[in-house]
């Protein structure tokens, strides 16, 4: 559930993050269920919720059978927060958090 000690190297998935949404855009809609839940999961590891939830309902809408997506739906639901985001050092920070 995103609980270290340390901050993950938030540049990296970032990039990663750009990768999926590349690779979105490329792929048909029956296999794009996958892709959706996992920059859905990122969303939420950045402590984006509600965007979370939206990727999570796109990826629903393709494949409303995709388990993966059920489930971090769920959890989200659930109001559970990513451990990353309970620490002020390990948290998310955008530009504008920045000083």
């Amino acid at each position: 559930f995103a609980l270290t000690e340390t901050a993950p190297q938030w540049s990296r998935i970032e990039w990663a993050q750009q990768l999926l949404i590349h690779a979105y855009t490329r792929t048909s809609p029956q296999h794009a269920a996958p892709i959706l839940t996992t920059i859905g999961y990122i969303n939420w590891w950045e402590g984006r919720g509600s965007k979370a939830h939206q990727y999570m309902q796109l990826a629903l809408d393709t494949d409303p059978g995709y388990r993966f997506a059920r489930l971090t739906d769920q959890m989200l639901g659930a109001g559970i927060i990513a451990g990353w985001n309970t620490n002020k050092n390990t948290a998310y920070k955008t530009r504008l958090d920045m000083p």
